[in-house]
């Protein structure tokens, strides 16, 4: 009946917001305790110049236009068992080694998905009415280290990952350029050991707040740049964000 299809429906959905164990829980109406994760790789990412994209698009075609980026993400994310945190405007959140075994992956995992995510950005269009808007650009940043995770609140409940790990990875995020994966230290050791011929490249020393300076990695190849902008992406990210 309509009744038992609402409840499977809605039973299957837990399992796409939460992780499995989390899920469990949930349905089981227990509830869900901090739990700590040693390890984990945590990835961000924005939009280049979302401002101004949603200054001149109207509200309807913001929503369309990241409707379709997370959904070319949402696919990534499948494809490389990346599980998806939360979506905030245009920052996307995901996680490695959070539930599954990756011990030996989870940065490998990240820095495939995120190289792939770049790529997909690339090729979604802002304004599918004004091709002459151009194409998404993102910055991209993560970090490996410890994370408690525990669901917030009981109306509408938020899976939600807290600690240094999330803010160090958010700084990565910020402190990158468009087109570019920027990395910690710690992340490009463990890639090394994960995947020794995934390219990676050391950028230096970054100043970064609350942090002080932290050497850097730029993670896959350098992008290369449209020789003629278009309309909405001209003068993206042009300037060094750190002399060194």
């Amino acid at each position: 009946n309509t009744r038992l299809r609402t409840e499977v429906a809605a039973g299957d959905m837990l399992y796409k917001v939460f992780p499995k164990k989390v899920a469990d829980m949930l349905k089981a109406g227990r509830k869900v305790e901090p739990e700590t994760h040693n390890n984990v790789t945590v990835f961000f990412s924005d939009i280049v110049r979302f401002t101004d994209i949603s200054r001149a698009l109207s509200p309807v075609k913001v929503c369309q236009m990241l409707d379709r980026l997370y959904l070319a993400f949402d696919a990534l994310a499948n494809k490389h068992e990346v599980f998806k945190v939360e979506t905030i405007g245009d920052a996307w959140v995901g996680v490695t080694n959070l539930e599954a075994n990756q011990s030996t992956t989870h940065v490998k995992r990240i820095a495939e998905f995120a190289v792939e995510a770049v790529a997909a950005a690339n090729n979604i269009m802002i304004d599918e009415d004004d091709p002459a808007a151009g194409t998404l650009h993102i910055r991209v940043g993560f970090h490996s280290g410890p994370v408690v995770s525990n669901v917030i609140g009981s109306l509408n409940p938020r899976y939600a990952l807290f600690g240094d790990t999330m803010n160090t990875a958010s700084r990565m995020e910020s402190l990158s350029t468009s087109d570019r994966i920027q990395c910690t230290e710690t992340s490009a050791r463990i890639l090394k050991e994960q995947a020794p011929d995934f390219p990676r490249r050391r950028r230096g020393k970054v100043a970064v707040k609350g942090k002080g300076n932290m050497v850097t990695y730029w993670i896959g190849a350098s992008p290369t740049r449209e020789k003629s902008p278009t309309r909405l992406n001209k003068g993206f990210d042009d300037k060094k964000v750190i002399e060194f």
